[in-house]
């Protein structure tokens, strides 16, 4: 799952005009945006392994810390605790502490049973729709474009170059995670991952841009 994470940062506007789509694509992605730090710190392990499932390649092999259901849990509570303590804006909290723990939940549908419960246990969980990879794909444009939808609908962008070349960039790398060769190597992997803040500063920058030109 990748723009389906993104997919509910966008429709989160339609609940909450006020929150900006750089803080809600930071909260939907914030899963993996601390597992490649944890990774690359030694705490976490991923490999690659051809045909573990029809989708990507990748085996998620360690990432209790980031990707547990209990550590998700937590992590929503701080990231929606430390808004509230900044903002003091109760539902705006809530929101983002639900986008956080979004994550583990759209996971839990696509992923092979490789998602553990806590860091204490070796239970692990998955639906596994990436072997599915019709279903997953259905699901996965559908909420990325009713996501859109739903953001468009409240926002209408006026840097619409920016918007709409952010939707398409999304989409390409969407496209190629699908359809492209496997990644050559697991280094590759974890700074690639880190790119995800790219899509953080471009969303802040096309709301910035927005509120200049109304000034």
């Amino acid at each position: 799952m990748f723009i389906g994470h993104f997919a509910l940062g966008f429709a989160s506007k339609k609940i909450s005009n006020s929150l900006s789509l750089a803080l809600m694509f930071m909260a939907v992605q914030f899963l993996d945006l601390i597992w490649p730090i944890f990774v690359l710190l030694g705490i976490e392990t991923v490999a690659i392994q051809d045909g573990i499932t029809k989708l990507t390649p990748l085996d998620f092999t360690y990432y209790p810390y980031s990707h547990s259901l209990l550590m998700a849990i937590f992590w929503s509570l701080l990231f929606g605790m430390v808004y509230f303590i900044i903002t003091k804006n109760r539902q705006n909290s809530l929101i983002l502490a639900g986008l956080v723990l979004s994550h583990w939940v759209l996971d839990f549908l696509v992923h092979r049973p490789d998602l553990p419960l806590s860091p204490f246990s070796d239970y692990k969980v998955g639906l596994g729709m990436w072997n599915y990879p019709a279903v997953e794909m259905i699901i996965e444009f559908s909420l990325f474009f009713t996501g859109v939808y739903f953001y468009y609908s409240v926002k209408k962008p006026k840097k619409k170059i920016a918007f709409w070349s952010l939707i398409g960039f999304l989409l390409i790398i969407q496209v190629m995670s699908f359809f492209g060769p496997p990644p050559p190597d697991v280094n590759s992997i974890v700074w690639s991952a880190n790119l995800v803040w790219i899509f953080v500063f471009w969303a802040w920058w096309i709301e910035h841009e927005k509120q200049h030109s109304e000034n």
